[in-house]
């Protein structure tokens, strides 16, 4: 038994240190973070997630409510807290980012512009593939 309350206080004390590292500033990588959450999600519920983004049209993805819904739904099944600032600071990055209809705009530029220093470098070049796939 005595094995068993050291191991959850292990993992009570990895948990508190990992939050704490994020605040303090050697934070934990955006990337690595979704990894972590990846691993523990229902795999159905990734599923669906995964066939409604493939299922959107290009009309759905033209508004920006739309996508914004959808980011809150992700975030929700991924037991990820997401406030209502953020969401809305993600919609006008997503509206600049998309300005004419098309992915047009400069990764740097949208990171510099809207993501307060929370953007490390493994998460800009994750960003940069998404936006370049040629890259």
């Amino acid at each position: 038994m005595a094995k068993k309350r050291k191991n959850t206080e292990n993992k009570k004390a990895t948990s508190a240190q990992t939050q704490q590292s994020g605040a303090s500033g050697s934070q934990v990588g955006g990337v690595d973070l979704l990894k972590e959450r990846l691993k523990n999600v229902n795999k159905g519920s990734l599923f669906d997630m995964i066939n409604k983004v493939k299922n959107t049209t290009p009309e759905q993805w033209k508004d920006p409510e739309n996508v914004k819904n959808m980011a809150k739904s992700f975030a929700e099944k991924f037991k990820i807290p997401v406030s209502e600032e953020r969401l809305n600071a993600f919609v006008k990055a997503y509206k600049d980012a998309t300005k004419g209809g098309e992915p047009t705009a400069n990764v740097d530029e949208l990171v510099k512009k809207y993501g307060k220093g929370k953007v490390d470098d493994q998460m800009l070049k994750e960003m940069k593939k998404m936006v370049n796939p040629k890259d």
